[in-house]
Parts: structure tokens; sequence; C-alpha cells
């Protein structure tokens, strides 16, 4: 067959542009409800509890059981298993949709099987690890540490399985319940604290964890699956060509988009147990925002679409859509980074109350300022990432990953035993290893796949930095005066983000125009619907 009949028509690719963004405008809706929802969860949670001692368990008991999330971290099931999927699945052969059925059924069945395998024996070492993973703490802790983790272990099930339906409903262009599933996840937390905080205490949230889990990850998906005409079997096929390549590249993988948790695996160990760890992780969460609205969701639709392009060898189109994937989440996430920073301390007003006072918005608002300066890089390697993987290589993330790692541990050593810095230092030392490893993603992937136009996106880069500097900047001056004509509260922080972000963000478009940042053209044309007189 010739490269030619392989490529779609002009009308046939713009079709499927605005089915992509319609998409991801669908996905960025739902990402934006489960953050604002994971925003309300860290609300309630320091409304409740506050930012201290308890807090820190709370945040210490998902250790252990991220110790089997790594495997899930950043959809890796989903990112092993649809680029298999979609080599095998083709929409007109009855006989290729049989074998790709077959592979989702033996895959799953393992799964399935190993990950409730694994649950138990995590139960069985959950206090020793709980004491490995915790160096700092007192024995109390310790103990009040894994009862919540053992509560908390069971919810990991629905999320390996759960993780490896919703690849399957992305692989089919079925993205809407898998968006809906971190919705339930996050309404159940909440739920928990707000109904059986005085019953259980901090116990109660994790309790909403493992229910939102089960009916967000694993229930809602599974009933999708169903009603689109799932072929499951419960099979063992482990000769299986496909499957061998799943078991292959599962174990890279996971490393290779675990960054993230190994960084929050490392941190603890050289902090107290002070309140500070509850900071950075309110910080963080705060810039997984913007992360997850913009960059997950886009690579979450995006994945699927290049995953058939690698299969099919049509690298040109490979390139181009991993190149404006790149550019159009800069576009979205380099001013989110700049008005975080200027805006950090506003932000955690929102948080305040009896339990969360001056010196906690303070503290965590340090933590945001210097976590937030790599959110666009952490975007933008939420596309590279897929990237790699589409191509079914999972070696590369991994050799970098973990070189990655060996560095943040080294960072965090002369950060705390040698120049004697704080929680700010370790947030500062994440950005920069994050910066290095996006950078590092980018180079080694427009090699791998021949060029991704890195002269474009620098061209993009500059200008839209430029426009979020000033932009910020902007921002910062107007949100001093407001700041101090109001009382420091909640609703003084968002009188301050409404007004000094809704002209940071005006400006930022303004300026966009002006510098002619040619993003602004494609994403507009990306969310268009088709016009009627091409619907004939």
């Amino acid at each position: 067959m010739s490269t030619q009949s392989l490529a779609p028509s002009p009308s046939a690719a713009s079709a499927t542009a605005r089915a992509a963004g319609r998409n991801t405008l669908m996905m960025m809706g739902f990402v934006l409800l489960s953050r604002i929802l994971g925003i309300v969860r860290d609300l309630v949670i320091s409304r409740l509890f506050g930012q201290n001692d308890v807090t820190d368990i709370y945040t210490a008991a998902f250790r252990v059981p991220d110790i089997l999330a790594l495997l899930v971290a950043g959809g890796t099931m989903a990112s092993v298993f649809v680029p298999i999927f979609a080599e095998y699945w083709k929409d007109d052969d009855p006989e290729a949709q049989r074998e790709s059925w077959h592979i989702f059924s033996s895959v799953i069945t393992i799964v399935s099987l190993l990950a409730a395998l694994l649950v138990v024996v995590m139960e069985f070492l959950n206090l020793p690890l709980t004491r490995l993973l915790n160096p700092l703490m007192n024995e109390a802790s310790v103990r009040e540490t894994a009862r919540l983790s053992a509560i908390l272990l069971p919810a990991q099930w629905c999320f390996f399985v759960g993780g490896l339906i919703m690849g399957t409903l992305n692989a089919r262009h079925r993205f809407l319940i898998p968006a809906i599933g971190p919705v339930v996840y996050n309404g159940g937390i909440i739920l928990g604290g707000l109904l059986l905080h005085r019953q259980m205490g901090i116990a109660s949230m994790t309790v909403g964890a493992v229910v939102g889990a089960f009916a967000g990850n694993f229930l809602l998906p599974l009933l999708e699956l169903l009603r689109t005409g799932t072929r499951y079997r419960p099979i063992f096929d482990i000769r299986h060509p496909g499957v061998r390549t799943f078991g292959k590249n599962m174990l890279p993988a996971l490393i290779g988009l675990s960054l993230s948790q190994f960084i929050f695996w490392i941190t603890p160990t050289f902090l107290t147990n002070d309140g500070s760890i509850s900071a950075l992780r309110n910080a963080y969460n705060m810039t997984q925002a913007p992360i997850g609205i913009f960059a997950q969701a886009a690579a979450i639709v995006l994945f699927p679409t290049i995953s058939v392009l690698a299969a099919r060898k049509r690298w040109e189109e490979f390139r181009n859509e991993v190149s404006f994937g790149i550019r159009r989440i800069l576009f979205l996430t380099v001013p989110a980074s700049v008005l975080m920073a200027v805006l950090a301390q506003p932000l955690f007003l929102l948080y305040s109350g009896d339990r969360f006072g001056a010196n906690e918005v303070e503290v965590a608002a340090a933590a945001l300022w210097c976590y937030s300066l790599a959110t666009f890089a952490w975007s933008a390697q939420a596309v590279l990432a897929r990237g790699f993987y589409a191509m079914q290589d999972t070696r590369t993330p991994l050799i970098i990953t973990t070189s990655m790692v060996a560095v943040f541990y080294g960072l965090c050593y002369l950060t705390i035993h040698v120049f004697h810095q704080d929680y700010r230092g370790i947030a500062a030392a994440t950005s920069l290893i994050s910066t290095l490893n996006m950078a590092i993603f980018l180079i080694v992937l427009q090699k791998k796949a021949g060029g991704l136009n890195l002269r474009g996106m620098f061209d993009s880069a500059w200008r839209i930095t430029l426009a979020a500097g000033l932009a910020g900047a902007v921002a910062y001056v107007v949100s001093l005066p407001v700041l101090a004509r109001l009382p420091h509260n909640a609703l003084g922080g968002l009188v301050t983000l409404a007004v000094a972000g809704g002209a940071g963000l005006a400006l930022y478009i303004v300026l966009c125009f002006a510098l002619r940042v040619p993003e602004l053209k494609t994403i507009r044309e990306m969310f268009r619907r088709k016009p009627a007189k091409e619907t004939a």
C-alpha cells in the first residue's frame, strides 16, 4: 500500500482534529471539575484537621499504598496497554477485534489476580514498611499511619483493574466515563470527611477514598465497558505475543512514568513531622490543577491517536501531532505557572480557617512558589512520555527517570545537609529536576522520532514566556493594593484572585495576539464545529 493511500484527506484530517478538540474540551471540563473537587478536598482536610502532625500522618498513610500506585502512576497501565490494543484493533475487521479482546481478557485476568495478591502481601508488610518509609516519625505516629494505610490498600486493586478498563475505553475513543472516575474519587474523599469525621477522625478521609476508588475507578468504567460490547473471557494466555509485550514493557514503564511518586517517597526522609510535609502536599496538589486540566486531558485524548500512527508507521503525522500537542500545552500551562507563583498567597488564603492561620498560609504559599515554576515542565512531559510509549519504547523513559531520581536525592542531601535549607529547598529541587527531566525527554524523543520541529517550539515558547511573564508582573502589581484593602481570609483571597488573576489572563491573551502566538489560532480551530456545508 502506498504512503499516499494511508494519508487522510484534508477534510478528514480537519474533522479528526475537531473531534479530538471536542474530546479534549470534554476531558478538560471533567478534569477541571475533578481538580476543583481536589482543592475542595484539601480545603475540607485543612478546615477539619489543619496543617499539622495529624495531617502529616494522613499524607504519610499513602506512602505504602503508593508502592502499588507506582503501577498506575501517570496512567502506566493504559500507557502500556493502549498501543498494544491499538496495534491489533481495526474498526472494519472482526477478526482483528476478536484478537484485541483476547489480549484484553488475558491481561485483565492476570492483572486482577496479581493485584489482589499484592494487596494481601502489602497488608502483611504494612507496619514494617511504614517504619522504613517514615524514619523520623515516633512509634505512635508510625502505628497510626499504618492503620490508615491498611484502610487505603484495597483501593489499589480498583486502580489496577480500573486503569486497564479505562485505557481500553480510551483506545476506542470513549473518554466520558474515564473522565468521570477521578471526580467520583475526590467526591468520595470529601463526603467521607464531612459525614464521618466526628466518628472516625482523619480515618474518615481514607474510608471515603476507598469508596470513591471503587465507584469511580472500577464500577463505572466496568459498566461502560459492558454496555459498549466487551468480549471478556476469563483466560490466562501468557504465550500470546501481545500479552508478552505487555508484560515486558510494564516494569520499565512504571518506573519511567513515576518520577513524581519517587520524589514524594524521598522528600519525607529529609523533613520532620512538623507540618512542612502537609504544606508540600497542599502546594503540589495545587500545581496539579493546571497540569491535569490542560496537560493530562490533552495527553489522554492524543495518546490513542499517536499510538495508531506509530503502529501504522505514519511518522510525519506522528511528529506533527506530538509537536503541536506540546506547543498547545505550553500555551496553556506557562501562564498558569507564572500566575500561580505570583498569586500563591491569595490562593492559600482560600484555605484560611481556625486550624489554618496566617503561618500555614505563608508556609504553603512559599512551597507553591517553588513548585509552580515547573508546572509547564510536568505538563509537557505528559505528552513526551506518551510519545515514547506510543512507539512501545519503555526502556528510554526508564533510563532517564532513574537517572533523575538519583540526581534528585543528591540535590535534596545538598539542600538540607550542606546548604541547610528547609522544605522550600526541597520544592525548588523538585522543580529543577522536573524541568531537566522534561528537557532530556524532549531532546531524546525528537531524535528518536526523526524531528519534532524544535525551531517551531522555541519560536512559540519565547513568545508565550514573554507574554506570560508580563502578565504575571501585572497580576502581582494589581494584587498588592487589592489584598492590602481586604481581610486576609478566604473571601479576600477569592476577590484578589478574581481581580488580579483576571487582569493577568486578559493581558496574556492581548499580548499573545500582539506577539502573533500561533497556538491561539490552532486552539480556536481545534474546537470549532464543522461547518454546515461540510456535513452533506
